[in-house]
């Protein structure tokens, strides 16, 4: 059974002020988790992290999002602060605007990440899959497949000083190659990652 989250209210009176603050800190970041983690504001921050687009262009992008619904998320988006406008163009007689992601505002910290409850972790991942299962029938309903599809499971078995080593060689490999910009030639290849500890 899965344990209660404790009241943040109650914590906030027993605790001294300096730790009131990181509460109400933890307030904010569960907020903007609840936020990213709706699966159409989700696809719209993750294609504006890609690159720059307006509203019509996510429209054409996320083709399954009906328009009514992707306007109310990005003036959801917008108002938090979580995506910005960057640039306005007249197009046949009305502004369109140009929106980008505020990438220090959409990442997710290991605080962030460590300070929720078991019940809002499932509830984060259950969003994240659903996301992942879009992907893979947006994927498997197109005509161009690739050889590159593919899912596995693969356990590992690491001494702390092996687990450092192999997280440290993960983080500078995926920096290498996410830091690259599309362009003729690449193609978007997407890598999801499930780390799940063994507690004996």
């Amino acid at each position: 059974m899965l344990a209660k989250p404790k009241s943040l209210l109650l914590l906030s009176f027993i605790l001294p002020l300096s730790i009131m603050i990181t509460v109400r800190e933890i307030v904010f970041m569960k907020k903007k988790v609840d936020l990213l983690l709706h699966p159409v504001r989700m696809r719209i921050v993750q294609a504006l992290v890609e690159e720059n687009m307006t509203a019509y262009g996510l429209i054409h992008k996320l083709k399954d999002v009906p328009q009514a619904t992707m306007y109310r998320q990005l003036q959801t988006l917008l108002k938090e602060e979580l995506i910005q406008v960057i640039e306005e163009k007249m197009v046949k007689g009305s502004i369109e605007k140009v929106y980008r992601a505020v990438k220090s505002a959409v990442n997710i910290s290991r605080e962030e990440f460590q300070a929720y409850s078991n019940e809002e972790h499932l509830r984060f991942f259950m969003t994240y899959h659903t996301h992942l299962l879009t992907e893979v029938q947006n994927y498997l309903s197109n005509e161009n497949k690739t050889k590159d599809f593919g899912y596995g499971f693969t356990p590992f078995h690491l001494t702390e000083e092996e687990k450092k080593d192999f997280f440290a060689r993960y983080k500078a490999l995926m920096e290498e190659f996410s830091s690259k910009e599309p362009h003729e030639g690449r193609t978007k290849l997407t890598l999801a990652t499930i780390f799940i500890p063994t507690t004996e």
